[in-house]
């Protein structure tokens, strides 16, 4: 056999070869086939979640649809109708999405102001107040407000809210004990983590008052006060 029937062989041995393969569906990090469309799918779905984060703090919940989501997240309502099939799943889903979405957005604004190795200073306490207050300004705060106000009213999302919250308050004592050492022992944890959270939610939801940021810093130095003599009430620290 000559080099070029040679050639040819292995020419058409390589048609025969591709021809005999199926295609596979390759996406942008290199996986292909199953492992990518799940990929594709669980990203896809966390776009439309976070499009309707978007769309409550835009609109609000009770003009939000599934219609005006879809088009915020690029998506079709084909794709829309596969991921959520009606407007009560989308509305669930977002409860259990800003659930976890919450908790990590406290953690990294609270991560590394408390150090185990310093001591507790009234600084920290501050910072610690302030990123509070940041908190309660983040977008997921203000959607988790509307799903709130429209579960008062609507059974089936309080049913998902309640059950979001109860395991919210649970697992965000325990961040705030992961990310404050200090106040590991202190006996009054419960009240002082009360305190922070229920005057920064109030602040938070007084969208209209009058020179908010100027009274919501006076509010933040006395808070920054009542945590750090319950601290040193607790401790004895001097």
């Amino acid at each position: 056999m000559t080099p070029t029937d040679k050639s040819k062989k292995s020419g058409a041995q390589a048609r025969t070869h591709r021809a005999g393969s199926k295609p596979s569906s390759v996406g942008r990090s290199g996986r292909t086939g199953e492992g990518w469309q799940a990929e594709k799918s669980a990203l896809t779905r966390q776009g439309i979640l976070e499009a309707a984060v978007r769309c409550f703090v835009e609109h609000g919940y009770a003009n939000t649809t599934t219609a005006m989501i879809a088009d915020e997240a690029t998506v079709s309502r084909g794709a829309m109708m596969h991921h959520f099939p009606s407007r009560s799943a989308v509305m669930n889903a977002v409860v259990g999405y800003l659930h976890v979405r919450r908790l990590n957005e406290y953690r990294a604004l609270m991560t590394d102001i408390d150090s185990p190795d310093e001591k507790l200073t009234r600084d920290a306490i501050r910072i610690s107040v302030e990123n509070a207050w940041k908190y309660v300004n983040l977008p997921s705060f203000v959607a988790y407000q509307e799903l709130l106000g429209a579960a008062r009213t609507d059974e089936t999302l309080a049913e998902a809210v309640g059950e979001v919250e109860r395991d919210f308050e649970r697992e965000f004592l325990r961040t705030v004990r992961s990310v404050f050492p200090h106040w590991k022992q202190v006996k009054s944890l419960q009240a002082a983590h009360d305190l922070v959270q229920f005057v920064m939610q109030g602040m938070g939801v007084a969208h209209r008052s009058s020179n908010r940021e100027q009274r919501a810093k006076r509010v933040i130095d006395t808070v920054t006060d009542h945590l750090e003599r319950i601290y040193l009430a607790d401790t004895g620290v001097e």
